[in-house]
């Protein structure tokens, strides 16, 4: 090897040296840019990702709350395309997979309008959380946020909260209610004191939770009803009570074969009867029967239509308008489960 040989070959390990240390210097940043990118992440929950897939996310798989209706979800989507996203959509990052916490049915309007990528000015990293603290942030979000809460959606999430607080060491007002729902609830339901119960505006708001809770003991095939509002909440309450086979018999007797229509004071007197004898077609015909037989022989009575003009500041013409009245109210009055 000659002279020229060695000098070139000394010119071509100082490039490959050069070449490394610029390799080294520059892997060094980014490695530093990744650990701040991440501290700020755990710290600030600032996102540092540029995009995220979005056929990536995946939904929670306790989700209580039903997706929208196609209508509905193309109604969000021009909603999007016209404002924008009002609210950033929530995500629990797990290594690397993402798990939609709040913005399910976002995500769903992100892709009908064609979005394949998440910026990040549309989702917050939720990361290093329990399985408990996601699923408070995905009921505490979508309780704040929707506007239409059905019955079944507003009881599992009732049920999710009360779960996932109850070992949780926090001060929110909500697990105090949760601690002493359950007692307030089955004494007042048992004993029917739920006027007494709920004179006190604290007591109510137990009774309500209790009652949503109490749903979660319902079969789908009623509870599907009660968000259909063909059963009210408090006749709802009432057939929580009765075990499985019992309640598939009344969802048959009263809603397939539509034998007689279900009110509240039936209701009430299948949950009595349920402690004595099982629940089946022919004791659901001695039930309805003894109930129109002790309805026919009830008294009538007669109300001075001044009585209700004063109570209410309202004026009727004649008899029937006063008379159409008080039904609506009493019609509303049901509806609304004595809340």
């Amino acid at each position: 090897m000659d002279i020229n040989d060695i000098k070139n070959q000394i010119f071509k390990d100082l490039e490959q040296e050069e070449k490394n240390n610029e390799e080294s210097i520059e892997n060094k940043e980014n490695n530093q840019k990744i650990f701040i990118n991440q501290t700020k992440e755990k710290i600030f929950g600032v996102n540092t990702l540029t995009e995220i897939d979005i056929n990536m996310l995946k939904p929670f798989n306790e989700n209580p709350f039903k997706l929208c209706s196609s209508e509905e979800l193309e109604e969000l989507a021009e909603s999007i395309k016209d404002e924008g996203l009002l609210n950033p959509i929530i995500l629990w990052k797990q290594e690397d997979s993402y798990t939609i916490l709040s913005g399910h049915n976002r995500i769903e309007a992100l892709k009908l309008l064609g979005y394949e990528k998440l910026d990040n000015t549309m989702y917050k990293i939720k990361e290093n959380i329990s399985l408990d603290d996601a699923r408070l942030i995905l009921v505490d979000t979508n309780l704040v946020q929707r506007k239409e809460i059905l019955p079944s959606e507003r009881a599992k999430a009732y049920n999710i909260q009360q779960k996932a607080l109850i070992d949780k060491d926090t001060n929110r007002n909500i697990k105090n209610i949760f601690e002493d729902v359950l007692n307030t609830g089955e004494m007042a339901e048992d004993k029917d004191l739920y006027h007494d119960v709920t004179k006190d505006k604290k007591t109510e708001s137990r009774m309500t939770i209790f009652r949503y809770l109490r749903l979660n003991q319902l079969i789908t095939k009623l509870l599907d009803k009660v968000d259909e509002k063909e059963i009210g909440l408090a006749i709802a309450v009432e057939l929580s009570y009765l075990d499985k086979d019992a309640q598939e018999e009344v969802f048959i007797y009263f809603f397939v074969d539509k034998v007689e229509k279900l009110n509240l004071e039936i209701a009430k007197k299948i949950r009595k009867e349920h402690k004595k004898m099982p629940i089946n077609r022919n004791t659901l015909n001695i039930i309805t029967e003894k109930m129109k037989k002790k309805k026919g022989n009830k008294q009538s009575y007669k109300i001075n239509v001044k009585d209700i003009e004063e109570i209410t500041d309202k004026s009727f013409n004649n008899e029937k308008e006063a008379r159409d009245f008080i039904l609506k109210c009493i019609k509303f009055y049901e509806e609304n489960n004595r809340e």
